[in-house]
């Protein structure tokens, strides 16, 4: 009898298209939960079931979550972030799903932002849900370094307020090939998983940029007022920039660590983001 599908929600962003990719190499039968299957249909593959929902809707969700066993949740980056969450959750639950992997945030719960209080809080609800779980908190990904692109092609400058300290990074590959993991193979039920691929200091990071843009890219040690000045111009909504600027400042406040976690779930050594440069500069530098 064919295996039941695993949700994947949130399948079209970053780390979801790249999980929806392995489970369906790997042979899994794969739903997708997207409000837009027009959209969706361009990034995923024809094999993949398509289901029409809306997290803000909860009404919307029991069909994608009907028969479902293992799901995968995962929310935009939004001001109501632990809503559209704790919505599927909810249907998970009244769909009777057996096992969720969750895609939180390093230091969830333990920062003081937003942000990082939301994911805090949907771990602690999933944790009482009455289904095994397991938690993903990754660190910076790699396509969002740097996250203000303005100045390495302006001026060759990476502007980044570090403190001196060291970005933990991970490419979001990784991230999906660890919840491929958690969802097709035993023993990860349980578990809070701490994700970092890479740690490199500021200079190391230019460095990595120089060789991948094949120009030279000089770390600069930036102010906070000199980092919102790039991001914005960048691109970056002001909101979304003081959020960025509050990560930087649990950078320097010495609030992110390295692990070993992904390459002991992985049981290879993670992607380094030179790597991830060679393979994406061209996108990730537009």
């Amino acid at each position: 009898m064919k295996s039941a599908p695993i949700l994947v929600v949130g399948a079209t962003g970053t780390v979801g298209s790249a999980l929806v990719s392995q489970l369906v190499e790997a042979g899994q039968s794969v739903r997708a939960l997207v409000r837009d299957p027009v959209k969706a249909r361009k990034k995923l593959a024809e094999d993949v079931d398509l289901a029409v929902a809306d997290l803000a809707q909860p009404e919307t969700l029991a069909p994608a979550f009907a028969g479902i066993e293992k799901a995968f949740v995962l929310a935009p980056p939004v001001s109501n972030l632990e809503e559209l969450e704790a919505n599927a959750f909810s249907a998970a639950k009244h769909a009777g799903a057996k096992h969720i992997v969750y895609l939180s945030n390093f230091g969830a719960g333990s920062f003081d932002e937003d942000l990082w209080q939301a994911h805090g809080a949907n771990e602690d609800r999933l944790r009482k849900l009455g289904a095994a779980w397991t938690i993903l908190r990754p660190v910076r990904f790699m396509s969002n370094t740097p996250y203000g692109w303005l100045s390495v092609h302006e001026q060759g400058r990476l502007v980044e307020p570090l403190g001196g300290r060291k970005v933990t990074l991970i490419d979001p590959r990784d991230i999906a090939a660890a919840a491929a993991k958690a969802l097709t193979e035993s023993g990860h039920e349980g578990h809070i998983y701490e994700l970092v691929g890479e740690a490199l200091t500021g200079p190391e990071i230019a460095d990595c940029l120089s060789v991948a843009l094949d120009k030279p890219i000089a770390f600069v040690e930036a102010s906070d007022e000199e980092a919102r000045d790039n991001l914005v111009k960048s691109g970056f909504p002001p909101p979304i920039a003081e959020k960025v600027l509050f990560y930087f400042k649990t950078l320097r406040d010495g609030l992110w660590y390295e692990t070993s976690t992904l390459q002991d779930v992985l049981g290879r050594k993670p992607r380094t983001y030179a790597d991830w440069l060679q393979q994406h500069v061209a996108v990730s530098a537009r």
